[in-house]
């Protein structure tokens, strides 16, 4: 890599510097690669802390101020548009940095705080345009993988998860890969990053994202392009500057399918969990066929304050008692919290209770992307949405008692001292769908 430092620091000069028409001209597939992997002095590393610098010193479309408004204004949460909203700002944001510094090959390290389970250390040094002094005390030696909120049964499925589970839906309700394995990381990191208004200037933000970008890259792969609906893919997601610092006008959401026509790869996809391990039946069978099945629907509008309730069916609890290995249980539900300041900084828990025990059946903290005066294009206006779903191992609980069963949701505070009223639950609704299997 070559940088021309006199000429990147001067702020203004780096286009002309390159070139005007370069912006549209071929390249090679830039490559992002693990922050994990990397140091204070790797090619990527030293130009993503120039193109820092340089924007922080400007006042213009290309300053750093104006990433950060552009995601408290423009981006989408909790609803289908999560993923390819944030990947375009990444891709802008890659050719902006390339612009600055001349570092034309330059991809957008990722942060994957499972592999790499304490922040990098060339964004702890406080010399470092990549520092953000305004992060939670203590993030430097945190070990993300072990913390609260990192080890949740209930994140996405790489491997089989559906598209509205997996990447959301319109107009609220987030994803699986945006609840379980998104919001936290936010929350634990701290400081600018826990609010989506401010997020964006702490240098984390964009390590971060190019993960859950990677995720999504590592779901397509296994999904394919099929499982997208055709109307999701006709919408736009918009908000976004060029490599001038001009506005950029509404991009399809089909135009974002694919890394590589954007320019980028991952030198390796997400490394998952099993998912779909072998099942333990009768000897010599190694798979179950259905038979059939009975589903049921139960939505509760929620009594007042901060929780929310339902009762599963009796119907349904006395079968899954009952239950022996061919039994299969999908439950998959959601819980609606009121979009407002109260929900920012609190944790939604999700219960299932049966005769005085509990199991949790998820656990997120929340980002809450709370409405603009006069924002028009897919503005967030409805409930904040946290989905949530549970399976067989819930068994274990209900036969612990013949009592009825419950779901309950609560906005645990994780500011106590602040004294706030509470969140405002405003309903929960949940289908259990009970599958009769024969082993063969």
């Amino acid at each position: 890599m070559r940088l021309n430092r006199r000429a990147a620091l001067a702020g203004g000069t780096a286009a002309a510097m390159l070139g005007a028409g370069r912006a549209g001209a071929q390249s090679p597939v830039r490559v992002r690669r693990g922050a994990g992997d990397l140091t204070a002095t790797s090619d990527d590393v030293v130009a993503f802390a120039e193109a820092v610098r340089i924007m922080k010193g400007r006042r213009d479309g290309l300053s750093w101020a104006r990433q950060t408004q552009i995601h408290h204004r423009d981006s989408q949460h909790n609803n289908g548009l999560f993923l390819p909203w944030h990947r375009q700002q990444l891709v802008h944001m890659e050719r902006i940095v390339a612009r600055l510094t001349g570092h034309d090959a330059f991809a957008m390290p990722y942060w994957d705080w499972q592999e790499h389970r304490f922040l990098p250390s060339w964004v702890c040094d406080s010399d470092s345009p990549l520092f953000e002094r305004n992060r939670a005390r203590g993030v430097e030696t945190l070990d993300f993988a072990a913390a609260r909120w990192a080890e949740s049964a209930y994140t996405a499925k790489l491997a089989s998860d559906g598209f509205d589970t997996f990447c959301g839906k319109l107009p609220e309700g987030a994803g699986m890969v945006e609840g379980y394995g998104h919001n936290h990381i936010h929350q634990l990191i701290g400081g600018a990053m826990r609010h989506p208004r401010t997020s964006a200037q702490d240098p984390m933000f964009w390590l971060h994202h190019s993960n859950v970008d990677r995720v999504w890259a590592t779901w397509h792969r296994n999904q394919g392009r099929d499982l997208y609906p055709a109307d999701w893919s006709a919408l736009t997601v918009t908000g976004f500057v060029d490599v001038e610092g001009r506005p950029v006008g509404a991009l399809p959401v089909g135009g974002t399918l694919e890394t590589r026509p954007l320019g980028y790869d991952y030198d390796r996809l997400y490394p998952f969990p099993v998912f779909n391990v072998p099942e333990g039946g009768p000897p010599g069978a190694t798979r179950r066929i259905p038979t059939g099945a009975q589903s049921w629907t139960v939505r509760a509008a929620a009594a007042g304050g901060g929780r929310a309730s339902l009762t599963l069916p009796d119907e349904a609890v006395a079968r899954m008692r009952d239950a022996d290995d061919a039994l299969m249980i999908a439950g998959e539900g959601a819980v609606a919290y009121a979009r407002e300041a109260a929900l920012e900084d609190r944790s939604l828990e999700i219960r299932m209770t049966c005769d005085g025990r509990e199991r949790s059946l998820g656990s997120s903290p929340t980002f809450v992307h709370l409405p603009e005066p006069g924002a028009g294009h897919h503005a967030h206006r409805g409930p904040y949405v946290l989905p949530f779903r549970f399976g067989e191992e819930v068994l274990n609980l209900l036969a612990s008692g013949d009592g009825p069963a419950a779901v309950t949701a609560f906005a645990e505070d994780l500011a106590p001292e602040l004294a706030r009223a509470d969140a405002r639950a405003e309903w929960i609704e949940l289908t259990l769908t009970l599958t009769e299997t024969r082993w063969a």
